[in-house]
């Protein structure tokens, strides 16, 4: 005669026993790590890495006209705050980035919205929009200085050429994907367009909009970099320039840095924003 046995419940919210449910749980408990644990896990390895570079370049197993070091990095920064050059290149950059990202912000949500609610207007629109996301951007370099000239309109023309593209097409796709039995509903409660994007299409497109404006954000750096480094030699990105030629790599390295740092404080600031946002959206 078969022996019955009680299954415990926490043993079948696993989805078997014995032994096997043992290890699962076991495995369940290794994966969870709290945010502080993953914090300072993250700050471990991030000097980990540091020491050893340091170490690599005291002991001169890598050499520093080509990589530099952390003390050298560090260097550099006290070297150009003392002599006026870092104070004004940061804030050539940031304004070139502000102008930029906020025509490149601006612009995109407004086209991306109008193509993702009009389908006549993303018919004309799309096939331009696809041409240029697809092409290599970078050279229409030499037309752009040649039609805006090398200096800040010409860089700001290049900025908003690459951050623009991931914003509209985020932005329409998000408008676009919209539940329409949402729609219907709202309009079945004679809602105005005024009434269904306030609260329908805006509140739903959120995700989207929000991942838009991150890469729009991540390529509006890279699009500072590449202005200023082509165009006028300016900002951290000429300064980036003139280091390389020059091999000062840690001059070199601290720019990229300092663009690696501006990367992550507007990444987590949109974050917070976004997580603002959803609460709105629910």
């Amino acid at each position: 005669m078969t022996e019955l046995r009680t299954v415990d419940p926490q043993e079948a919210a696993v989805g078997t026993t014995g032994p096997v449910a043992g290890r699962r749980r076991k495995v369940a408990s290794i994966r969870e790590v709290s945010r502080r644990e993953a914090r300072l896990l993250g700050a471990v390895g991030l000097l980990a890495v540091l020491a050893l570079w340091e170490l690599s370049a005291r002991l001169e197993w890598i050499n520093p006209l080509i990589t530099s070091s952390p003390t050298g990095v560090v260097e550099a920064a006290i070297e150009l705050s003392r002599n006026g050059t870092l104070g004004p290149a940061m804030l050539s950059s940031a304004k070139l980035f502000a102008i930029g990202f906020g025509l490149s912000l601006v612009g995109g949500v407004l086209i991306g919205a109008l193509i993702g609610w009009y389908k006549r207007a993303n018919a004309v629109v799309d096939p331009w929009i696809s041409i240029l996301y697809a092409a290599p951007r970078i050279a229409f370099l030499p037309l752009i200085a040649v039609w805006f000239g090398p200096g800040l309109l010409g860089q700001v023309v290049v900025v908003v050429m690459i951050a623009i593209f991931p914003i509209i097409i985020n932005v329409a796709s998000g408008v676009a994907a919209i539940d329409r039995s949402h729609l219907r509903m709202a309009r079945s409660f004679l809602a105005s367009n005024r009434d269904v994007l306030l609260t329908v299409a805006l509140p739903g497109a959120i995700p989207a909009v929000a991942s838009g404006v991150r890469q729009g954000l991540m390529t509006g750096l890279l699009g500072v970099v590449v202005a200023e480094y082509f165009l006028g030699n300016t900002g951290i990105g000429g300064m980036i320039f003139m280091a390389g030629l020059t091999l000062r790599t840690g001059q070199a390295m601290l720019g990229a840095l300092i663009f690696a740092v501006a990367a992550l404080l507007f990444s987590a600031g949109l974050k917070a924003i976004e997580n603002r946002l959803d609460r709105w959206r629910v």
